[in-house]
């Protein structure tokens, strides 16, 4: 079992709180903005509050931009073959979607010239690896260009051996980059967070600087003569932007573009002419009502991702592109199978786990390291964000690879402890252990050599001590405060108004003491239904998850205080009201 959560109110900016009241903002609003920015977002309030695309900040202060424009233009009027790389995550997907729906149906590329390469998670590994680059230097055509998307910046090693086989390499990422700089192989770089960057906005996701990139591409074909003045702009492809933004969980908060972009996405998806591959998820993902950005995170992301997880993600971008919608059915259906096999690797990977993590929880460690002989790679990251969220700690979820000189691991974090920094530091003291790691803040990933492990282990403790010295660790339930006005719909809509919600830009949450009036299992015995009595009105309640091995965490007549999110709930053509709880613990002496 894992620890009990501590249900904590976030600090408020108090600067931030008045800003948005003059900004128009109506108190419950404006206590939410300023319970997510910090008195440093002051002077960049409006931007980050801004959902318009007229916002959008444009592709020019993207280092490389110039040099990965014109090298894709010159190689499209060349009529080079044009070969994307992709990781095979949603993201990446996303990002391999935008890009040929671009070169084909934007700068007039045949489908013949375009050649897909993603590699498969358990085989390959993420990133330009050495079997992925191997199969290109066998197969693919060459003269070409390459593009990656969501990948690259780390590869230079494998990028060195494509451009002495006759590949002109371009990059597009967002992930770190080495100290020593982007890949000197590459003929361009483009990557928000380089050192010598100038684009203000180092949060957004892979397939946003895949889009943008496009976008510089669409500019100079046009400036050239090759693409007339009025060319479609590309902002229908914003819908496969906001996917990969979403899926990637890159922050929305200090972003001047991921919430505009999300939003106009969500337009796109919502509209009469939506993708087929939308209407598609949205039913092979049993969805209600419009499309939302939680729709994204929490039903289309995971399918997508599922596929790369467990197979080849090749498929994704067939999905994304599919202009049939029984094809894009067949598909999504598929892929909600891969989901549901993915589900149980899952729960059968925690069960292990959670063990060995609360051990080391008990041991005193500030960070978790698993090893799991039986763990399958792609479901890494789930599995060490679930134990993340649950312990409050950060973790490394490891595994061995294919062959038995190394393991790989996906890593998650908690606030206040940087993963990127983290793995750089360790793999600075002990460099002959790593084969490759990489990430960013939240997340990353490593290969090890085996009997790097223990090394790893007490230096990802020992770092995390150091980062979090001056945090309480430990799993953290956070919310807005209680919340001052009567739960009703008009409050719903007065929410919704700060949509998207996403990474840092939390679903407001709320708390509260209640009385447990009712209670029903619903689904597979693990989530509840229930009638919570709060402030003397009984309210319909959902809680997901809530049944841990068969037990119940509440009984009827019990006084709880309850971490909760308003929702509407839509069955049978019937829309009420629900709490949706997120956490309940039982009050002293509340029985």
């Amino acid at each position: 079992m894992s620890e009990a959560a501590r249900i904590v109110d976030r600090p408020v900016a108090a600067a931030i709180l008045r800003a948005t009241l003059e900004l128009g903002y109506t108190p419950l609003q404006a206590r939410i903005i300023a319970g997510r920015l910090s008195e440093a977002d002051l002077a960049k309030l409006p931007e980050l509050l801004n959902l318009q695309l007229s916002g959008l900040t444009p592709p020019d202060l993207l280092p490389d931009i110039d040099i990965a424009s014109e090298c894709i233009v010159s190689a499209i009027k060349q009529g080079l073959p044009i070969l994307l790389i992709s990781d095979f995550d949603a993201d990446g997907a996303s990002a391999h979607a935008v890009l040929k729906f671009a070169f084909r149906d934007y700068f007039g590329v045949s489908e013949a010239r375009i050649h897909s390469y993603i590699g498969h998670r358990l085989r390959d590994g993420y990133g330009v690896t050495e079997t992925l680059t191997d199969r290109i230097i066998a197969e693919a055509p060459r003269p070409a260009l390459i593009i990656t998307a969501d990948q690259g910046s780390t590869d230079h090693e494998r990028i060195a051996r494509l451009r002495d086989h006759g590949f002109i390499v371009v990059i597009t990422d967002h992930h770190g980059v080495p100290a020593s700089g982007p890949p000197p192989a590459a003929m361009a770089c483009v990557n928000p967070v380089r050192e010598d960057s100038a684009f203000p906005d180092p949060y957004i996701a892979g397939v946003q600087v895949a889009w943008l990139l496009c976008c510089a591409v669409r500019q100079r074909l046009i400036r050239d003569g090759d693409l007339p003045a009025r060319a479609p702009k590309l902002g229908g492809l914003l819908d496969l932007v906001a996917l990969g933004t979403m899926a990637d969980c890159v922050n929305l908060a200090r972003s001047i573009n991921n919430k505009a972009i999300i939003a106009r996405g969500l337009a796109i998806m919502n509209s009469p002419v939506a993708r087929p591959a939308w209407q598609a998820l949205y039913v092979a993902s049993h969805c209600k009502g419009p499309i939302t950005a939680a729709t994204l995170a929490f039903h289309f992301a995971p399918v997508i991702n599922a596929r790369g997880r467990l197979d080849s993600a090749l498929g994704s971008v067939d999905l994304l592109m599919s202009d049939s919608v029984p094809v894009a059915e067949e598909l999504a259906q598929h892929f909600v199978e891969h989901n549901t096999e993915r589900k149980a690797v899952q729960s059968n990977m925690l069960q292990r786990s959670t063990k060995q993590a609360a051990q080391q929880v008990r041991d005193g460690a500030a960070a978790i390291t698993i090893f799991d002989p039986e763990g399958h790679a792609g479901v890494h990251g789930i599995c060490a964000a679930r134990l993340a969220e649950s312990f409050g700690r950060p973790v490394a979820y490891f595994s061995p690879k294919n062959d038995a000189e190394h393991i790989t691991a996906s890593l998650r974090t908690v606030h206040g402890f940087h993963v990127r920094n983290a793995l750089a530091e360790i793999a600075g003291r002990y460099p002959d252990d790593f084969v490759a790691w990489g990430g960013h803040a939240g997340a990353g990933g490593v290969t090890l050599k085996r009997d790097g492990l223990q090394r790893f282990a007490e230096a990802w403790a020992s770092t995390a001590a150091n980062a979090l010295r001056d945090h309480r660790v430990g799993p953290e339930i956070v919310t807005d405060g209680a919340l001052e006005v009567t739960p009703s719909f008009a409050v719903v809509e007065e929410l919704a108004a700060l949509e998207p919600f996403g990474r840092q830009w939390e679903h407001p949450v709320f708390r509260s003491h209640g009385r447990i009036e009712q209670i029903r299992p619903v689904g597979d015995g693990r989530h509840l239904k229930l009638v919570v009595k709060m402030n003397a009105m009984d309210y319909d309640a959902i809680w997901f998850g809530a049944v841990e091995n068969g037990v119940c965490p509440v009984g009827v007549g019990q006084t709880v205080l309850m971490a909760y999110e308003l929702d509407v709930n839509m069955f049978r053509d019937t829309t009420t009201l629900q709490l949706r709880i997120r956490h309940a613990a039982l009050v002293d002496g509340g029985a």
